[in-house]
């Protein structure tokens, strides 16, 4: 069915962007009639009833919300716009720069992103914000009251030329008056000229804003409120809700709007069909870096309209003027310019767009710059654009301070405005720069504000104060921000050049500036620059015209030379220097005073002189008795340091009047001796060390020359110093100035280079004693004599100093080694080392230990090795040897042996007999204490047969046997070796083997045949044990 149209059909929706801080809001709630509204259906709720919301009632608001961070989309001239995708375009009207994008259901359903940029859309905290505008979903019905299949959803575009434009009637405002092109500003959806677009009920459009910074692009969280116009029943307004309750809500005392609130979507609309009025309006407070919003169509059922959005900044509630914000600006404007150091910066100051009983009542903007500027010019202008709003104000400039008062802030044309105010000062009298009080910045590395005065205009300096009636405070101050990099004003300041006159300058009669002084900078002590900085070096100095003619002027005449200084940047600035004729030949005045008494002693005559500006070497004299000590020109000390003999200064005439020389009498040296010895016994062989200081300990001035030093008591046979080890004062002295007289046994040192006027004089030297000095008590003082200023000759003998000379001890250390598997040398075991102390001379004899197991294998005698044979002892004398050494080798040996085997046979019998053990009167034992151990064999061998004792010479023999272990025992045949071990693991140093013999075991054995018994007696045989390093011993 063909779908009809009401002429109530277009519904709108008016959105307002004024930033506030949110814990702020405080709303009037006085109470007024409630509309009996019900809601649009039965599971929507009336939002006047809504838990938490602000109720707003007609008349002046009590509170406000606080103006500061305010955000408003404004329509300057820097909006652009840039399509994303690639939404349709239409012109605003026939030739207009306006554009209007329309986005449909096929590319919004599309992956790609689908929308616009508003590039410089609104300002928030003073910068600049893009706005992206970002199609989300289109659910949309078929309607042939359009042009295409399905309805688009349009945005205008609205280009800065088309502002004050009212071509072409698109909409009304709420008063019912024709809406001009500004007033489309961000306006979505149908319009009610030439861009309708009809939708069907239930259609739906989301899509959502983002909000950047213009300069970085930086995504921002944008705080303020959306005010939300004509909720009625033609659609349903949706937007993101995941509150609690609706404490960021306002609306009228009589609001009609009903709302469903459901998985994080907030609905809003209303029965009543009532445009333009507060009683369908809602202001949301918001803090987000995307706000999502839809619309979805609610007319009649059956027929088709128009639904749009437009942007509005009047809010439900009242809002306070926002913080002034400060932009300093750069004036590089050099000297020669004429807006050279003019002050610029501008104050951009919000007023929010209130309701006629909610506006302000006054608003003053006070500012001030420093008070060596006056307020020049102010313009006020509508930001972003050109539009002159400077008639809004009254403006009083009262030299440095600047006042902007409302002229009628209520007014529709002050309400509502973002003022541009541009400010311009110019030094006055009172500029004077220097580098602490004018912010100047002299920085090479800071290559934007080098050469520049920097001034803060942000802070107290500028401030605005609001005055609103209906608050319990009417009148309220904002103040500034001191914001880095923006609220400061840079002027660009070229250095001036800046010199100071030579005083007393002269010019002998006759003479020619230009000759006397070819560089006119040679007439100033000083120039530079008042800025110090180099960009505005080097400063010249030049010569205005030709210096002066002076040819005619006489002795005592002033003459002014006009001088220019130029800064490297073409700064100038003129200087008058001012010289003085004089005559042309001058004396110079020297005199010799007593320093102390100030009585003439000296005389130079003729006095010198010559031409002005000569220079004079002046010197003094060498007088009796004194010593120069000072020298002054014209009364200022020119005295070197370090002192000179001869004292000489350089003058000149003119310049310089009077030399005055100063000499000191010289004063008797009184020296101080001191001697010590260290230490102060020595053993014979020993030394010791002598310490001598002396020091000439008159006050300055004195003279103390010619030094020697000598030992006054000659030193006893067999003590003598080392001439090699003479130091003064930690140097060594040359030997060639040391003197041993080896006959007189005379010492002498000669001091008579260094310069010991008054200096400390520490000399160290060694003694040596000889081991066959007699035993003694050597006593010795020493004297310094040298020569003082008068010529005369000054000594002083040291006290005496006692070295002890005595018989000495020493020590002998005895020391036992032997080798370890590493062939280490390692202690004994036991540990016989021994240290012994003795007078030197003790005779001794030491007899080396015995080790088991160990054979003494070398003896070293304080590092020399004896030779062979090796003695049974070794001899000496403590201190004159002191180490002996015992070296031991180990051995492989039989260290136990049993003497007799008893097998004890004391039966006869006709049957063989067998002993299976004998008693031993000692262990068979083999010791290892080789160093690295090798396998060993015991052998065992029968040198005599068993015989019997009591000289019948009965024998028994092939009787001994040998049980290894093995399965066949050994015999003995005389004189044959048999294998009585050999052990496998052959690590360890002892080897009990008769430990391992048993009567069932291993061991010897003895076997009698029964047909021995006629043999019956005492036998004995002999058996020797061999121990070898090699098997199979024969």
């Amino acid at each position: 069915m063909k779908n009809k149209r009401k002429k109530y059909s277009l519904g709108l929706v008016s959105i307002v962007c004024l930033m506030a801080l949110l814990g702020m809001h405080v709303v009037n709630t006085s109470e007024s009639k409630i509309s009996a509204a019900t809601p649009l259906e039965p599971d929507y709720k009336m939002m006047i009833e809504a838990p938490g919301i602000n109720k707003v009632s007609t008349g002046p608001a009590a509170t406000e919300i606080s103006g500061n961070y305010a955000f408003v989309l404004k329509l300057t001239d820097a909006v652009t716009y840039e399509p994303i995708g690639n939404p349709k375009v239409r012109d605003g009207y026939q030739g207009s720069p306006t554009k209007v994008y329309y986005f449909n259901k096929d590319d919004v359903a599309k992956p790609d992103e689908y929308g616009l940029w508003i590039k410089n859309a609104g300002l928030y905290n003073g910068r600049s914000v893009d706005v992206k505008f970002v199609m989300d979903t289109m659910n949309v019905a078929p309607s042939n009251e359009n042009t295409t299949p399905y309805p688009e959803f349009p945005f205008f575009a609205v280009d800065p030329k088309d502002r004050e434009k009212m071509s072409n009637y698109e909409a009304e405002k709420q008063n019912g008056d024709d809406a001009s092109w500004n007033d489309l500003y961000f306006m979505t959806g149908s319009s009610l000229g030439n861009h309708r677009v009809y939708y069907n009920r239930g259609d739906r459009i989301e899509y959502h804003y983002e909000f950047y910074y213009h300069d970085t692009q930086k995504e921002l969280k944008l705080m303020g409120s959306w005010n939300f116009n004509n909720i009625n029943m033609q659609k349903k307004t949706g937007i993101s809700f995941n509150e609690l309750d609706f404490k960021n809500f306002y609306v009228m005392n009589n609001s009609v709007i009903s709302y469903k609130a459901e998985s994080g979507q907030l609905n809003m609309s209303s029965s009543e069909t009532i445009m333009n009025d507060p009683s369908v309006q809602v202001t949301e407070l918001f803090s987000k870096e995307q706000f999502p919003m839809s619309m979805t169509y609610y007319g009649e059922a059956g027929y088709s309209g128009m639904m749009a959005l437009m942007y509005s900044t009047e809010s439900l509630t009242r809002i306070a003027p926002a913080q002034p914000i400060v932009y300093g600006k750069r004036n590089s404007a050099n000297h020669d310019d004429p807006a050279y150091r003019e002050l610029k910066y501008s104050i951009l100051q919000g007023v929010a767009d209130n309701r006629k009983e909610n506006r302000n009542d006054q608003v003053v903007i006070e500012t001030e710059v420093p008070e060596f500027y006056n307020i020049s010019d102010v313009k006020v202008l509508e930001y972003g654009t050109t539009i002159d709003r400077t008639n809004l104000f009254t403006i009083n400039k009262t030299g440095s301070k600047l006042t902007l008062t409302s002229v009628d802030s209520t007014s529709d044309t002050f309400n509502g405005s973002l003022f541009d105010i541009q400010i311009t000062a110019k030094p006055n009298s009172k500029f004077n720069f220097n580098l602490t009080d004018y912010g100047y910045v002299n920085d090479a590395n800071n290559l934007s504000d080098n050469g520049f005065m920097l001034f803060e205009m942000g802070g107290p300096n500028t401030k605005t104060t609001y005055t609103y009636n209906g608050l319990a405070k009417p009148t309220n101050t904002l103040e500034s921000a001191n914001v880095k990099d923006q609220s400061v004003s840079q002027v660009r300041y070229d250095g001036k050049p800046i010199g100071t006159a030579k005083e007393d300058l002269k010019i002998p009669m006759g003479g020619n500036i230009a000759t006397s002084f070819p560089e006119a900078k040679d007439l100033l002590s000083s120039y530079d620059v008042d800025t110090e900085n180099e960009i505005d070096r080097p400063v010249t100095v030049s010569y205005v015209g030709t210096p002066p003619d002076i040819s005619t002027k006489k002795p005592g005449d002033i003459v002014e030379v006009p001088l220019l200084l130029t800064s490297s940047k073409g700064v100038e600035t003129p200087i008058t220097v001012k010289i003085e004729i004089t005559q042309t030949i001058f004396d110079l005045d020297i005199e010799h005073l007593d320093a102390e008494t100030g009585a003439v002693i000296a005389t130079t005559s003729p006095l010198p002189s010559g031409k002005e500006g000569e220079e004079y070497v002046a010197t003094s004299k060498s007088i009796s008795g004194y010593i120069p000590t000072a020298v002054l020109v014209d009364g200022v000390d020119k005295t070197p340091s370090p002192l000179t003999d001869p004292l000489s200064v350089t003058a000149k005439f003119v310049t310089n009047k009077k030399i005055t020389f100063k000499y000191t009498k010289l004063r008797t040296p009184m020296i101080k001796a001191d001697f010590d010895v260290s230490p102060t016994t020595v053993p014979l062989g020993g030394k010791a060390t002598y310490t001598a200081t002396f020091q000439n300990t008159a006050e300055a001035p004195t003279t103390w020359s010619n030094v020697s030093f000598k030992i006054d008591t000659a030193f006893p046979d067999k003590i003598t110093p080392d001439l090699n080890t003479v130091m003064v004062n930690g140097v060594a002295l040359e030997v060639s100035k040391v003197d041993f007289n080896s006959m007189t046994k005379e010492f002498k040192i000669d001091l008579s280079d260094l310069d010991l006027d008054r200096k400390e004089v520490v000399i160290k030297y060694d003694v040596n004693v000889a081991v066959d000095a007699a035993v003694q008590v050597v006593s010795q003082k020493y004297t310094v004599s040298g020569t003082a200023g008068d010529g005369s000759q000054v000594a002083k003998q040291s006290n005496s100093t006692s070295l002890n000379v005595i018989r000495g001890e020493s020590q002998l250390n005895v020391i036992y080694r032997k080798k370890d598997e590493n062939n280490n040398d390692v202690k004994m075991d036991p540990d016989r080392d021994a240290i012994t102390t003795q007078k030197d001379g003790t005779a001794f004899e030491i007899t080396p230990e015995t080790f088991d197991g160990y054979v003494l294998d070398k003896i070293i005698v304080d590092g020399q090795a004896l030779a062979e044979p090796l003695p049974t002892s070794v001899k000496g004398k403590y201190g004159e040897t002191s180490t002996i050494e015992f070296h031991y080798k180990g051995t492989l040996l039989i260290t136990s042996a049993p003497s007799l085997l008893d097998f004890e046979m004391n039966e006869a019998s006709a049957k063989d007999l067998r002993v299976e053990s004998a008693k031993t009167d000692k262990d068979l034992v083999v010791t290892d204490t080789r160093a690295t151990k090798q396998k060993w064999y015991l052998y065992a061998k029968v040198t005599e047969d068993f015989k019997t004792t009591d000289g019948s010479n009965k024998i028994l023999s092939g009787i001994l046997r040998y049980n290894d272990g093995g399965t066949t025992e050994k015999n003995f045949p005389v004189d044959q070796n048999q294998l009585l071990t050999s052990p496998d693991n052959f690590s360890d140093t002892k080897y009990n083997i008769s430990q391992t013999w048993s009567a069932k075991g291993k061991g010897f054995k003895v076997e009698v045949p029964g047909d021995y018994v006629k043999k019956l007696g005492e036998y004995r045989a002999k058996i020797v044990y061999t121990l070898s390093e090699v098997p199979d011993l024969p």
